[in-house]
C-alpha cells in the first residue's frame, strides 16, 4: 500500500479504501452516537455548558488576546489540579484493596 514515495497513493487502493469505509458507514446503526452524547449531556449538564462555552470562546477568537490565554491557562491549571488531587484520593482510597496480577 505504501510506496517509496510516500505522497502517491494508488488510485485503485484508494478507491478500494474509500468503498471499505462506506461500507463500514452504511452499516452501522445510526443511533449508537447519539444516545451516549445525550446522556452524558443529561448526566453532567454543568460541564456540558462549560465546555461548550469554552469551544465558543476558542472559536471566536478570544484565546488570541494576551488576556484571553491568561484566562485559559488559569482554568487550565484549576482543572489540571483537581484531576490530579482527585486521581491521587481514589489511587489511596483503593491503595492495598486491588487484585495484583489477576491473582486474588
Amino acid at each position: 500500500m505504501l510506496n517509496q514515495d510516500l505522497g502517491k497513493m494508488d488510485p485503485q487502493m484508494s478507491e478500494a479504501m474509500v468503498g471499505a469505509i462506506n461500507d463500514q458507514v452504511v452499516g452501522a446503526e445510526p443511533g449508537i452516537i447519539a444516545p451516549t452524547l445525550t446522556e452524558r449531556i443529561r448526566e453532567h449538564p454543568l460541564l456540558s455548558l462549560g465546555v461548550a462555552g469554552l469551544a465558543g470562546f476558542v472559536i471566536g477568537g478570544g484565546a488570541s488576546s494576551r488576556t484571553g490565554a491568561a484566562a485559559l491557562m488559569l482554568i487550565a491549571r484549576i482543572s489540571l489540579r483537581r484531576a490530579a488531587t482527585d486521581a491521587l484520593a481514589s489511587a489511596m482510597a483503593s491503595y492495598g484493596t486491588a487484585k495484583r496480577n489477576g491473582s486474588g
